[in-house]
């Protein structure tokens, strides 16, 4: 692997310096590299089980924080998540999040973006790192809104108080898991 780190990590955790989770095709196998604010280095998972394991270390699931952001923002294709909201760990795909080409990108750490020439997306970091995508600069611009939408929203609820009949905590159980169940079946019908 020519790259930054000459071992890749067995597992990785997101945290509060970590800025994008970009895949690695090596021979048939896909690794991570990870970039946060100081350091990059490679870990032996793909982005989507780094995200699946960060998720489960705060507590929740990738399949719930998905629930999360629907009963949200109503966003179910691409949908940004909060992998932990008392960290500010709000990420998005680049792409659909069971493409191997799928990246996560912490959006708190982009300071902008822009269109390459090749239309590709440029993003620039908060430390002005940069970093170009194989991702159409509207896409892009899309997935940041949405998150931006979702971070906003999210911040209402614990700052303001929680909207009357949106609030997924309040609904008695079975019927939150009415809402599980019925979010889980519309992403199979898209999968399959």
């Amino acid at each position: 692997m020519s790259g930054i780190s000459e071992t890749p990590l067995d597992s990785y955790v997101i945290n509060q310096t970590t800025m994008a989770i970009l895949p690695v095709e090596e021979g048939k196998r896909v690794y991570s590299k990870v970039i946060e604010r100081e350091t990059s280095f490679y870990v032996e998972l793909k982005p989507l089980q780094i995200i699946e394991r960060s998720c489960r270390f705060f507590g929740s699931s990738y399949a719930g924080r998905k629930a999360g952001t629907y009963e949200v923002t109503g966003i179910s294709h691409k949908p940004p998540i909060v992998i932990d909201s008392s960290n500010h760990l709000y990420f998005f795909p680049t792409y659909s999040s069971n493409r191997p080409q799928c990246g996560w990108i912490s959006h708190k750490y982009i300071h902008t973006f822009q269109e390459s020439s090749l239309g590709d997306t440029v993003v620039i970091f908060t430390n002005e790192q940069t970093v170009k995508l194989d991702v159409s600069y509207k896409s892009f611009e899309s997935q940041v809104h949405r998150t931006a939408y979702l971070r906003t929203k999210f911040q209402d609820r614990l700052d303001g108080g929680l909207p009357k009949k949106q609030e997924f905590m309040l609904y008695p159980k079975e019927q939150q898991l009415n809402l599980v169940y019925d979010f889980i079946l519309r992403e199979l019908r898209n999968r399959y």
